[in-house]
């Protein structure tokens, strides 16, 4: 917990959907991609290529036949149109949210009154009307959004990283629930599903990008004069003190306390390395 920190909150409003506990279901799924780890880490909680990377994604479910019986799918059409932003939280940890345009295809929906009934208006709306990809430093991923996952990250070198993925839910889910969760997981996720492959391609072409040598900086300054210090009015509605909040989902102001904690993990790694070298020199 003291890891974690304000995290906590967003855990437990993923927990707090399913008054039997989660479970992880069959199947889960690894694949690599050749690029560095933290593309897959800045990605996930990226809001800002949804619109774009994944158009097919968004084309696909928009004109699927769903009078024919076709698995509705969270609107990622008008993904940049929502509400939303990212938090911040000390040890690396980061956020991104959207309000939901159209939260009753998620199986959570069914229980709306139960949840708020037990937890009150606000964790309520939180829950049932919210999308949210919490990264966990430096390589899990809690996701609820287009479908429920845990995606763990391993780098296998500077340029390479493997990828598991795992489908939770809550046990004893109706049967009902349960086809459209894993449905609209398939859509999205795994090598075969509409999401993955594109962000795949991405990260192979960001990783070449990185190769050139006369852009010294990579930018990530977008969004940067309406991002907040401390808690916005959506983290305040469910007690939640992240060191940083953003306005938009399409900022990118959760990178830099996350990277910064990178850097300042690297330099501890380093300050322990040389010590080890300099009492060993010494003996």
């Amino acid at each position: 917990e003291e890891y974690l920190g304000e995290t906590t909150k967003v855990i437990d409003n993923i927990v707090d959907q399913a008054p039997e506990g989660l479970e992880i279901l069959r199947g889960t799924s690894s694949y690599t991609y050749n690029g560095n780890w933290k593309l897959q880490a800045e990605n996930g909680a990226d809001g800002y290529h949804v619109s774009s990377v994944h158009w097919n994604y968004a084309s696909t479910m928009e004109r699927r036949n769903y009078d024919a019986g076709g698995t509705k799918a969270v609107d990622a059409d008008g993904w940049s149109k929502s509400q939303g932003g990212f938090y911040s939280y000390a040890n690396g940890h980061m956020m991104l949210w959207t309000r939901l345009l159209n939260p009753e295809v998620r199986p959570v929906y069914t229980r709306k009154d139960e949840i708020e009934a037990e937890l009150g208006a606000a964790r309520a709306d939180s829950i049932v009307n919210q999308t949210r990809n919490l990264c966990l430093y430096p390589n899990v991923y809690l996701m609820d959004q287009f479908s429920t996952q845990i995606r763990v990250l391993r780098p296998l070198s500077v340029d390479k990283t493997e990828v598991t993925i795992y489908c939770f839910a809550p046990k004893g889910e109706s049967a009902e629930n349960r086809r459209v969760r894993i449905r609209q997981y398939e859509d999205f996720f795994n090598v075969s599903g509409m999401g993955t492959p594109d962000d795949l391609e991405e990260f192979r072409a960001c990783q070449d990008g990185y190769n050139g040598a006369l852009a010294e900086w990579n930018d990530l300054s977008r969004g940067a004069k309406q991002w907040i210090e401390g808690a916005d009015d959506n983290a305040q509605a469910i007690d939640m003190k992240p060191l940083l909040s953003g306005a938009s989902p399409e900022d990118e102001g959760l990178y830099v306390l996350h990277h910064q904690h990178w850097v300042e993990e690297m330099l501890r790694a380093i300050d322990k390395e040389r010590s080890q070298y300099i009492a060993t020199a010494s003996a």
